[in-house]
């Protein structure tokens, strides 16, 4: 088989075809290897002893197909040219469903969303950054960016937001390692500003995403910050308003200003698509209702599906117009390579021919000058014959005679010239 890529459905109709240790060696693979490529895609295949029951003549049923889900592959990629817009569910915007429509149970208030468990100890584990805030070593964590005085307020606004977008059905997790989104750079300051060389956001190794049905929307919480006036003392920046009063006299004298951690935070959502550009932000206030602001947000990010999705399509045409280009000069550069191949080979042929003629010239000149030398040998007297043969054969031997059919024998043509240098698929 070539080795294009593969999409759940073709598979899903191949091993329900025929069996697995069939199907794996016409892909080149085992059957095991095959069982793992089947459950990355979420493609169902057959039990043991499904073919026996077959070929006995018994009815046995075919799970259907699943819907692709967030978590899953979409296209086993056997090319080795990786499309994530074709390893992604396409989004779609988000539809309100009849009242009748079975929802989630409710998560009950006071409890923690599975990212939220745990997640306080895990952000403590770690070190800050140059201006204060919390760099976790763990990479897989919830994406919040915060200090550690407002860790607990950070994780309380996060787990309300989750919360309410479970209880609407929406899922709430962690970006899947099989995918490739994309997470805008984060920046503290509300407005941002210049770059600064001694922050160094800690970044999770994947993003946390909303699912609406099959639009997903990342989400980042933020603490943003404020510019104060900081002193060096004991190897660090500490804010003037937080050294002692036997410390004071230093912020007279070497006085320097700094963005740390305010306390206020804002809430950005994003497009995680590739080459999409949605991006919605949210200021928390201190004293605001988190519940609505929830609701808020969930009517927001509804909405907003419906850009997100037209983005998406106008990203994939985009990505597909520039394969196809791609996939033009390609084979542009090829023609143009094999042409050049094919001239080089001609060339080369000729020069080779022009060769052995030019030996022939010579061969003929040589045999012709000893033809002759043999009849004029004929010509001379008795005495002289024995004598004079003798050096002709000498001569004969000491004379390098050219083998022009051997010459001709090894001498390549064009084609098989150009057979040899022409590049292996």
């Amino acid at each position: 088989m070539t080795m294009d890529d593969v999409s759940r459905e073709t598979l899903y109709d191949q091993v329900w075809r025929e069996p697995m240790t069939s199907l794996g060696k016409k892909y080149g693979v085992s059957s095991s290897y095959l069982a793992r490529v089947c459950t990355s895609l979420n493609v169902p295949r057959p039990e043991r002893g499904y073919w026996s029951k077959l070929a006995a003549g018994h009815k046995v049923p075919v799970p259907p197909l699943p819907a692709p889900s967030p978590d899953h592959d979409l296209v086993w990629c056997r090319s080795g040219i990786f499309d994530p817009t074709k390893n992604v569910v396409k989004p779609k915007p988000f539809k309100l469903h009849n009242r009748r429509t079975k929802r989630p149970r409710p998560i009950r208030d006071g409890s923690l969303h599975p990212l939220i468990r745990g997640a306080k100890d895990l952000f403590l584990r770690g070190r800050e950054t140059g201006n204060g805030y919390l760099k976790p070593f763990k990479w897989n964590l919830v994406d919040i960016i915060t200090s550690e005085q407002k860790l607990d307020r950070a994780l309380c606004i996060a787990n309300t937001l989750f919360q309410e977008f479970e209880n609407r059905g929406w899922a709430v997790r962690l970006e899947a390692s099989n995918k490739q989104f994309q997470r805008p750079q984060v920046d503290d300051r509300p407005q941002d500003g210049k770059d600064r060389y001694d922050v160094n956001h800690w970044s999770p190794g994947r993003s946390t995403l909303v699912y609406l049905e099959s639009v997903a929307i990342g989400l980042t919480l933020i603490e943003n910050s404020h510019e104060v006036e900081v002193v060096y003392t004991d190897g660090k920046y500490v804010p003037v308003k937080d050294l002692k009063k036997s410390q004071r006299w230093m912020a007279s004298r070497w006085p320097s200003k700094q963005d740390r951690p305010s306390g206020q935070f804002r809430l950005r959502a994003y497009s995680p698509y590739l080459r999409t550009s949605w991006q919605k932000e949210w200021t928390i206030r201190d004293a605001q209702d988190l519940r609505r602001f929830a609701k808020t947000v969930a009517r927001e990010l509804r909405k907003a599906t419906t850009e997100i999705s037209e983005e998406f399509a106008v990203a994939s045409e985009q990505i597909r117009r520039e394969r196809e280009e791609w996939a033009r000069q390609r084979e542009k550069w090829r023609i143009e390579q094999d042409n050049k191949i094919r001239q080089e080979a001609v060339t080369e042929s000729t020069e080779a021919l022009e060769g052995i003629i030019a030996e022939w010239g010579r061969f003929k000149r040589i045999h012709e000058f000893f033809d002759e030398l043999e009849t004029a040998i004929g010509h001379s007297s008795e005495e002289d014959k024995a004598l004079l043969h003798e050096r002709l054969r000498s001569a004969r031997a000491l004379a390098r005679i050219p083998n022009v059919l051997e010459v001709l024998r090894v001498w390549k043509t064009p084609e098989e010239i150009y057979d040899a240098k022409k590049p292996r698929d």
